[in-house]
């Protein structure tokens, strides 16, 4: 609409301004012919001279009322000599500004008669000889013709203009159906997405090309929320897996011990407490987990002493380190620290300690240092039952390596918990193998690509 308008206007000024010229060159043309025919020279100079040279020149178009062209003429005392029967009783302007600029070619501007009609006037002055006194003269062309045509001209264009924006919305509005019937069928295919046909793809054929890239990237939605729910229900499986098997053996324990109350020991009840006790740890850290993936609006940050916070972590594994007869290397300067919230950071530390403490062989090395490139923290230590396909994954929730689940307190949450807790500071925790040697860095998330 606005380009119509646009265009519209520019055409309309166009042609007002050809119209103009034609009309200012038909009105110099009037003017040299009453110059030449007032400056040829007569037997006598007046009134009667000059009305014969206008009869002789332009007889028609000054005597003609709808002529439209118009003259009069002036002495230098401002008496009218001489007018064109055309103007009947109206006057044509006089200018004064003749006198004062002293022009020889004259002036033209646009005026109106008392009639109301539109004109366009050209002044000029006419000098005679020694015996020949100067006149003023005032020539002039009817406008009326050139407005009735530009009212036309517009009442043209807006009639044409509306019937093409309506001609040009209707092919728009028909050429949009079409073109958003693949975006329909697009939608319907969406509106069929369950979780249980995750599977199936959004079809890309037919589809024009300015949506491909959309549908591309629909479909490698839906294959990571495939994935997404085939870790779910995994997860699950593993919950399942979890809970039962301490339950059932803490329930067939007690139904003994109270079937045959006199054949039970000690032992029985011990086995409950530790099975009670790995319930409970797996219950809180999946309370763990959620608190972390809640976080993000909580997070606070200040200045973070890795070196004392590692010693913090390091000290709650001191029993199992020493069972297990290892030894632990910080390599950390006393004065590091970062800008972090501390609660998150002391959790991924924690179980990264922890995770290796209770993987790594018997009387083996653990060293936690910030010494490789871009580390907040790197933690070492030798995995020789870990394969590259583990590092995808080990931070899988209730993930082990040891298949059969048994012969640990881990419940294989801990890195889940400490990966959440990652993202949640825009950090990131990469997995690496290095021979037989796990290295496990945090790091800042620009600096880890």
């Amino acid at each position: 609409m606005i380009i119509a308008i646009l265009a519209g206007s520019l055409l309309y000024f166009t042609e007002q301004r050809r119209l103009n010229a034609s009309l200012v060159n038909e009105l110099n043309e009037f003017s040299r012919i009453m110059k030449l025919t007032l400056m040829r020279p007569t037997p006598r100079f007046g009134a009667a001279a000059i009305e014969q040279d206008f009869a002789s020149s332009t007889k028609l178009k000054l005597n003609d009322v709808e002529s439209g062209y118009y003259l009069q003429s002036w002495g230098l005392n401002g008496q009218t000599l001489n007018k064109s029967m055309s103007l009947g009783a109206e006057q044509l302007p006089r200018s004064d500004e003749l006198e004062v600029t002293n022009n020889a070619d004259g002036i033209q501007f646009n005026s109106q008669l008392s009639s109301g009609a539109d004109i366009r006037v050209h002044s000029f002055t006419v000098k005679g000889g020694p015996r020949r006194p100067a006149v003023n003269v005032a020539v002039a062309i009817n406008r009326e013709d050139i407005n009735q045509r530009l009212s036309a001209f517009a009442i043209q264009l807006l009639l044409g203009g509306l019937f093409f924006c309506s001609l040009l919305s209707a092919i728009l509005i028909v050429a949009i159906k079409r073109a958003l019937i693949p975006i329909h069928n697009l939608s319907e295919q969406v509106a069929n997405v369950e979780a249980g046909s995750l599977h199936n793809r959004l079809a890309e054929a037919d589809v024009p090309a300015e949506i491909t890239p959309l549908v591309a990237r629909l479909n490698q939605l839906l294959a990571r929320l495939e994935q997404s729910f085939a870790r779910e229900r995994q997860f699950n499986n593993d919950l399942a897996h979890e809970l039962r098997t301490p339950l059932a053996a803490m329930r067939t324990t007690s139904e003994v011990a109270l079937k045959w109350p006199e054949q039970s020991s000690t032992e029985d009840f011990h086995y409950i407490a530790e099975s009670s006790a790995q319930l409970q740890q797996t219950i809180d850290s999946l309370l763990s987990l959620a608190r972390v993936e809640n976080s993000r609006a909580e997070i606070l940050l200040e200045q973070v002493n890795i070196a004392i916070l590692v010693d913090e972590c390091i000290s709650l594994h001191t029993n199992q380190i020493n069972q297990r007869n290892m030894t632990v290397t910080q390599l950390i300067d006393d004065g590091y620290s970062v800008q972090s919230d501390p609660r998150l950071l002391r959790m991924i530390i924690s179980n990264l300690i922890s995770n290796a403490v209770e993987y790594a062989p018997e009387n083996s090395q653990i060293t936690i240092d910030s010494e490789s490139r871009n580390s907040i923290i790197r933690v070492v230590n030798d995995a020789p039952n870990l394969s590259r396909d583990d590092l995808n994954t080990m931070f899988d929730r209730l993930w082990r390596k040891d298949l059969s689940r048994t012969g640990t307190k881990h419940v294989g949450l801990g890195l889940s918990i400490a990966q959440t807790a990652t993202q949640a500071l825009s950090l990131e925790l990469i997995a690496e193998l290095h021979g037989q040697q796990l290295y496990m860095n945090l790091k800042h998330r620009d600096e880890a690509n």
